[in-house]
């Protein structure tokens, strides 16, 4: 046996899943990985015999085949997933990811100690955790974590699936089974649910607009010195009270930060207008006062992760390209400045000339990010 390296073997017949991934969820962890292709059908009731209270972050890893009977059973039970966190513990960022080829079964929790991961048969249901005869085993060996991390992660197909296509997928699965009762007796469904709703593109907006969004107030700016990360995927973007017009689906947003002045990134939006609750609002006063919102897929993740270190500054940017397209305004409205977002407007929308040589500055840096990482 490698040095370092500790292995357990799991069963249900001398014990069960269940209790070892009670003591295992119950440690202080960085982030837990649940990779299951099979959910348990009443979610929020095997969710609910763990304590996530000690967890940042739980990534789920399953199935949602096209043409398959998920299209129908899957919507509903990621739905409850993420309100069951929702619900339970707000603060967890929860991540969703799906893999089509996925058959394995694996748990691991990272940091901040020892990571440990748990290889077994027991798909993540009480039969699996509790009544089949399965078996696994628990390894702690750092390296060995690492490696089936990145090995799994990279054969995913569809990264950052949020609460809100989700949502879409549960709706358009209790229509179609609305609309076709007979389904569970000849279960031949065609729809590919989650390829329509994870697009960023919409045929209907054949000449998406361009804004530029500030991120951030007076009160609460983003900075340099915070180093604040905006490379997720999937993020909302929000408006303030007055429900906010002209931004649909297939629209570019770029965004910049209130105090340090900074691109931060740019996105494609992906989902219509919605509303926070007064649950959110309590949760987080701030979306009181932007309480409208609309999904965006983040086009520029690496760029985001460190926007700090290469400091994309919004007004150098702007004098640059006045010196260097002397005719074409910034705004749409027809404007050399951006004195509007200084009068606190949560978005202007800019010309597509403007945007575009913002978005090639960025790209230019990923690049050399790029660059950079292969020369390693």
């Amino acid at each position: 046996m490698a040095q370092g390296r500790t292995m357990q073997t799991i069963s249900n017949i001398e014990n069960n899943h269940l209790l070892k991934l009670q003591e295992l969820f119950a440690l202080k962890s960085n982030r837990i990985v649940i990779i299951s292709p099979y959910l348990e059908s009443d979610i929020p009731s095997l969710l609910s015999e763990f304590d996530f209270s000690h967890t940042g972050q739980i990534d789920l890893i399953t199935t949602f085949k096209p043409s398959d009977k998920e299209q129908l059973t899957k919507p509903e039970k990621l739905k409850a997933f993420f309100e069951f966190f929702q619900e339970n513990y707000p603060t967890i960022k929860i991540k969703l990811h799906v893999d089509n080829s996925l058959h394995a079964k694996v748990y691991i929790r990272v940091g901040p100690e020892r990571p440990e991961m748990i290889i077994t048969s027991a798909n993540f249901t009480k039969n699996g955790l509790i009544y089949n005869n399965e078996w696994g085993y628990s390894v702690t060996n750092k390296k060995e974590v690492q490696s089936l991390l990145e090995a799994i992660f990279s054969n995913i197909e569809y990264t950052d699936i949020t609460y809100h296509q989700i949502k879409k997928a549960a709706s358009f699965s209790e229509q179609y089974s609305s609309s076709n009762p007979e389904w569970i007796e000849s279960p031949q469904v065609t729809s590919d649910i989650l390829s329509v709703i994870y697009s960023s593109e919409d045929k209907s907006n054949k000449n998406p607009k361009y804004f530029l969004k500030p991120i951030g107030t007076s009160e609460s700016p983003v900075t340099l010195e915070e180093q604040r990360d905006f490379s997720d995927l999937h993020q909302n973007l929000h408006f303030s009270k007055k429900k906010p017009k002209g931004v649909r689906k297939g629209d570019v947003v770029i965004t910049t930060a209130v105090g340090a002045g900074s691109i931060l990134a740019y996105f494609k939006v992906t989902g219509g207008l919605e509303h926070v609750t007064e649950h959110e609002i309590s949760l987080e006063g701030w979306k009181e006062r932007w309480p409208w919102y609309m999904e965006g897929k983040n086009q520029s993740i690496k760029f985001s992760s460190e926007w700090w270190v290469h400091n994309l500054r919004r007004q150098e940017i702007l004098d640059e390209f006045n010196q260097t397209h002397t005719e074409i305004p910034v705004t749409v409205a027809g404007g050399f400045s951006l004195g509007t977002l200084n009068m606190g407007n949560d978005k202007v929308q800019i010309t597509e000339e403007f945007a575009l040589f913002i978005i090639d500055k960025i790209k230019t840096v990923q690049s050399s990010i790029n660059r950079v990482a292969g020369s390693f």
